[in-house]
């Protein structure tokens, strides 16, 4: 019995709840958001303020002089926010103002301004919702407003009180709206808008669109943001102004609008620029650049850049880029370019790139580099490079080198193909055919179509010419291991490497009566030389070497012989010659050392030529031969 009459007491205030008009809030809602329901039928103002108040939880202030407390009024208001009831009462003679629990009620500013205040809510025509996050925009002023969380709406546009204003609202997936606003008009507007079922399917699946959609749901979307996204339209203005972005002629929809002249004072935003833009600090665009961008510290654009970028610090382009880039740090683009870009530090791309490029400190390109490039560190690309490529240390090529040259202080690496020259301080290094010039001390290169010129020249195969103190071709090149004796020396060892064009020779040789005596004399020495083809079996030798002759362990002072061979090597089998042919000697002793072996023990030649020279160099020439056994 108890509990029924608990029951029909809950029942009974829930039902006097409804029956008063009242409607449950949300405490956190907005006094002038707050939605009820209620019927005036021939009541005093003041009585409708207190059962408004009553029905949606706060109280009025006001003075009673500036509102006619005693005048009646018959109104019915069903689930209508505070503010419509107040702007059917009092027709915009009356402005409202929340603080803590209260209203307050003053008279409106009814003097005549150049400016005009229009507010309303934004609805959504089938639902009936109050749409947030939806833009109004004046196209002529600018005048623009985003609406809040309860659809509610409020701009100042700056134009006299009588003049027809036409009002754009946008929101994603809705259709574009115009509202007429006559210059007589008062109290609030209430917009219809439909969703715009082509747009929202043709969306439906974008990244943009979500990406969108995920921002306007953050906390952080900002009034501009929310109006670039709303936004579809390009705007156009002839000169615009900002002290730093969104503050300035173009207010709230800089970023929906292409500017010819634009000048920032500390920085600014835009959705493009035409042909001039200056800021103090930076410019950013959100769109395409055709023209001439300055800023004392940097330049970023969304979209495609036509023009000159001049930077204190960096350029940053996401689009592509054609022109001119300067800064005094970092070029820095995403897409494709074809620019004169000089930089303090580095240039750097992610896709191909066509142009000079000069930097202080590195070039890379992620694509292709199509352009000479200079830096004073390295150029690095991950593609083909053609044209020259400078840099102070390192040149790296993922790809060819195609149609230039590679210069640097220290290394050169291209993975394959080189089409013209490395140059290097210290090394060279081609995965594919070098077809031109290899110049440093170390020089590799997978096949040689011309010149390597280093201490060390080492490839695959190689069909041209390598000159250095060592060189290796592992295919097609000249490999011997010489046995040879000579009217001095009957026993000696030679290495030959190179090409018979040009080879290198390391040699060594001893005298075998002295292998038993406490110092053996023996030599070793270089040599160059070449080998020309006379026929299938026959080849000419003509070689330069060069050889010390020691002592035991060392012999301190020169004690030179050097030998112009010229002979032939018949190739009697597939890996073994003969060779056998005239030489020319020069013994070559300093006269003021005194512990010289004896060299000429087992045979003495004719000296037919002796002189000492004013350094107390002494030089012998005599004719000789040699003859000897090839192998490989």
């Amino acid at each position: 019995m108890k509990t029924n009459r608990i029951f029909l007491l809950i029942a009974f205030l829930i039902a006097w709840q409804f029956t008063s008009g009242k409607v449950a809030e949300d405490p956190k809602t907005p006094l002038l958001e707050r939605v009820i329901t209620v019927n005036f039928e021939q009541e005093t103002v003041a009585s409708a303020l207190k059962r408004i108040g009553e029905l949606a939880g706060f109280t009025f202030s006001y003075n009673s002089n500036i509102l006619d407390a005693n005048r009646l009024i018959s109104y019915e208001a069903s689930n209508k926010t505070v503010r419509e009831v107040l702007d059917y009462l009092f027709k915009g003679s009356i402005q409202y103002k929340e603080r803590r629990k209260h209203i307050i009620l003053t008279k409106a500013d009814n003097t005549p301004k150049d400016t005009r205040k229009v507010s309303g809510y934004i609805i959504d025509e089938a639902t009936g919702e109050r749409l947030k996050n939806v833009s109004i925009y004046d196209p002529v002023s600018l005048s623009s407003a985003v609406t809040d969380a309860y659809g509610f709406f409020q701009l100042e546009i700056p134009k006299p009180s009588n003049e027809e204003i036409s009002l754009a609202v946008k929101k994603l997936n809705y259709a574009d709206t115009v509202v007429m606003v006559k210059g007589d008009g008062k109290g609030l507007l209430n917009v219809p808008i439909k969703i715009d079922k082509e747009k929202f399917n043709a969306l439906a699946d974008s990244v943009g669109r979500k990406i969108k959609r995920f921002w306007l749901m953050t906390k952080s979307a900002t009034v501009q943001a929310i109006n670039m996204i709303n936004i579809d339209d390009t705007l156009h203005r002839h000169f615009q102004f900002s002290v730093v972005p969104f503050i300035g002629t173009n207010h709230k929809l800089s970023g929906n609008i292409i500017n010819d002249y634009s000048l920032n004072l500390f920085g600014g935003y835009s959705k493009g620029t035409e042909k001039l833009e200056i800021g103090g600090y930076f410019n950013a665009v959100g769109g395409n650049v055709h023209g001439v961008q300055i800023a004392g510290l940097a330049n970023g654009v969304a979209g495609e850049t036509n023009g000159v970028q001049v930077a204190g610090l960096v350029n940053g382009n996401l689009g592509k880029t054609t022109g001119v880039q300067i800064a005094g740090m970092l070029n820095f683009n995403v897409d494709t370019t074809n620019t004169v870009a000089l930089a303090g530090l580095l240039n750097f791309g992610l896709r191909d790139s066509k142009g000079a490029r000069v930097s202080g400190l590195g070039n890379a390109t992620m694509g292709k580099q199509e352009g000479p490039s200079v830096a004073g560190l390295f150029n690095f690309s991950t593609r083909n490079a053609s044209i020259t490529q400078v840099a102070g240390l390192l040149n790296f090529t993922a790809g060819s080198m195609n149609d230039g040259a590679q210069v640097a202080g220290l290394v050169n690496f291209a993975a394959h193909d080189v089409e013209g020259a490395q140059v290097s301080g210290i090394l060279n290094l081609a995965g594919g055919t070098v077809t031109g010039t290899q110049v440093g001390l170390v020089n590799y290169a997978t096949k040689v179509k011309g010149l390597q010129f280093g201490l060390v020249n080492i490839t695959d195969s190689v069909k041209g010419v390598p000159i250095g103190f060592l060189t290796f071709a592992s295919r097609g090149g000249y490999h011997k291991i010489e046995l040879s004796a000579d009217e001095i020396f009957y026993t000696n060892v030679a290495f030959r490497t190179g090409v018979r064009k040009f080879y290198n020779i390391f040699t060594a040789g001893a005298k075998p009566e002295t292998f038993n005596d406490s110092e053996t004399i023996w030599t070793f020495g270089y040599g160059l030389g070449t080998a020309p083809r006379l026929s299938n079996t026959l080849y000419l030798n003509v070689d330069l070497t060069a050889n010390q002759v020691v002592k035991g362990s060392w012999t301190d002072a020169i004690n030179m012989i050097n030998k112009l061979y010229i002979g032939v090597d018949y190739q009697f089998a597939r890996k073994m010659s003969i060779t056998a042919g005239v030489t020319l000697n020069a013994y070559v002793t300093d006269v003021t050392y005194q512990n010289y072996p004896d060299i000429f023990t087992g045979y003495k030649p004719h000296f037919f030529s002796e002189s000492t020279g004013s350094d107390d160099i002494n030089t012998k020439w005599w004719w000789g031969a040699k003859i000897g056994l090839r192998f490989l």
